[in-house]
């Protein structure tokens, strides 16, 4: 079972009758503790934020063997049992990514999907997107080749550089570089569980639950593209792009990420209550 970075529960069981749970799923490289100012950010919450694969207290991924989206989602199992009631899902880039795998899965236990930037990069994998299509994938594929040859910093700079701006990885602490670069073998897993993902476009559209995308307007036009495509695709309830943000956006402005979050969680659980009390 995927460790728990942290859970916060409302104060009083009354109010906690009233409220979904938030599962929030971390970007690539990260783990669960991305999300630490949340709980105090999403106060009526209940914030929980698991380690994926190979993240966090789970230990770094050692590369033994490939990984998929449905790992994932199955490792994730028993934190939807702990949770209990209908989730409303918070992911942020692979994560995000995760959340649709599984919101396809158990539909009936999302309330709602709230997803910045999911790197869903086999959507760009068509005729009119190729542009995309190989930039991230020419990204990926140096990434991995680094990795694999055990180049991890070379691999790690390739990465940051890309998702956060050319310069970023000059400017952190070695011990940041060592534990980033450390993380690459599970990266490496996570762009090739991406590039092969075969999920048709029209199971996007089948999502029963409400779907709120995120952008930065600064981020790689790769990942922003796939946010289009899959508005598109799933008919999107709201589709916000912030302006000035990165893909980091979530990591790097959490307080102006969660102001976005707050109403559209408050009004969600509104109507389920409603819904209870017909």
């Amino acid at each position: 079972m995927p460790s728990v970075t942290h859970i916060r529960r409302v104060p009083h069981a009354s109010t906690l009758a009233s409220k979904s749970p938030v599962l929030c799923l971390h970007c690539s490289g990260s783990s669960g503790r991305q999300w630490q100012a949340y709980p105090n950010l999403l106060p009526q919450a209940q914030v929980i934020a698991p380690d994926l694969l190979g993240s966090g207290a789970q230990g770094h991924w050692l590369g033994e063997h490939e990984v998929s989206l449905a790992d994932e989602v199955a490792a994730l199992e028993l934190v939807l049992d702990r949770a209990g009631a209908p989730v409303h899902l918070v992911g942020h880039s692979y994560g995000g990514a995760v959340a649709l795998a599984v919101a396809m899965r158990w539909p009936e236990r999302v309330a709602g999907l709230y997803l910045f930037e999911p790197v869903r990069f086999a959507l760009l994998n068509n005729p009119a997107d190729r542009s995309a299509w190989e930039e991230i994938t020419g990204v990926g594929q140096t990434i991995a080749a680094f990795a694999r040859s055990g180049h991890l910093h070379a691999s790690a700079e390739i990465f940051v550089d890309y998702w956060s701006g050319i310069g970023t990885w000059a400017s952190l602490p070695l011990s940041r570089r060592d534990a980033v670069a450390a993380r690459m073998p599970k990266v490496r897993a996570e762009f090739g569980a991406l590039f092969s993902d075969d999920t048709e476009p029209a199971h996007y559209a089948r999502l029963p639950m409400p779907v709120h995308l995120f952008q930065g307007s600064t981020s790689p036009w790769p990942a922003r593209r796939v946010v289009d495509l899959l508005a598109a695709v799933c008919g999107a309830t709201s589709v916000t792009s912030l302006q000035g943000a990165s893909h980091m956006g979530p990591i790097e402005e959490p307080a102006r990420f969660a102001a976005q979050l707050a109403p559209l969680l408050g009004a969600m659980d509104a109507e389920a209550w409603s819904a209870k009390a017909a």
